[in-house]
């Protein structure tokens, strides 16, 4: 498998988007190639939370455990790459009952309005260092965001299936997507970063041809 094929499908989860309330399906990739969809046993999405209390700075890592998404890719054509990802807001998780509701309220994803974030992307361009840059629209909380992605690829060794494993790190700000909460923790306000790191890595298992 060529770098430029290991580099495509990293990117197809990159990170969050809400406003679309229904599954991405098979008619949502409509570019020529093989069909993937996500393998959940090899995937993840997830995100690290950064900020500061008094004196004391902190670092909390949560994760979304309900996604699903299907992605288009001919390594003849890796410009012709096309990803469709939907993340269900309801499923994060912190390992935390009050952190998981103060996320779940409309001070953060308010999942009651928007239960699902998006992305899917309309150009794919291979980067001089073999990775792909994944252009599209990136939805969260109703706010639509032009983003690009960058994505690596390495073989699935693990799958049984013709797979791969799609990675991405990307850091958003999450105040651009209404994302507003600042939390009071015994009397005092925790300042949370806006800069929010999104971790990526999706295995892929193959539909069609």
């Amino acid at each position: 498998m060529t770098l430029v094929r290991l580099l495509f499908l990293s990117f197809v989860l990159t990170v969050l988007t809400l406003g679309v309330p229904r599954p991405a399906t098979a008619a949502d990739v409509e570019t020529p190639g093989s069909l993937y969809s996500v393998n959940h046993g090899g995937s993840s999405i997830g995100f690290t939370i950064s900020g500061s209390k008094m004196f004391f700075k902190f670092k909390r890592d949560g994760q979304f455990k309900d996604f699903n998404g299907q992605l288009s890719y001919d390594p003849a054509r890796p410009c012709d790459a096309r990803v469709n990802l939907t993340v269900y807001t309801g499923s994060v998780d912190m390992h935390d009952p009050d952190n998981n509701q103060l996320l779940k309220s409309a001070e953060f994803f308010d999942v009651d309005h928007f239960p699902t974030m998006h992305f899917t992307n309309s150009t794919t361009e291979v980067r001089p260092d073999g990775t792909l840059a994944m252009t599209g629209d990136m939805t969260i909380r109703g706010v639509t965001k032009k983003m690009t992605i960058p994505v690596k690829l390495r073989q699935d060794s693990k799958s049984a299936q013709a797979g791969a494993v799609f990675e991405t790190t990307l850091p958003i700000d999450r105040t651009d997507f209404g994302l507003l909460g600042d939390p009071a923790l015994g009397g005092f306000s925790l300042k949370i970063a806006k800069s929010v790191q999104i971790h990526i890595a999706i295995a892929t298992a193959i539909l069609t041809r």
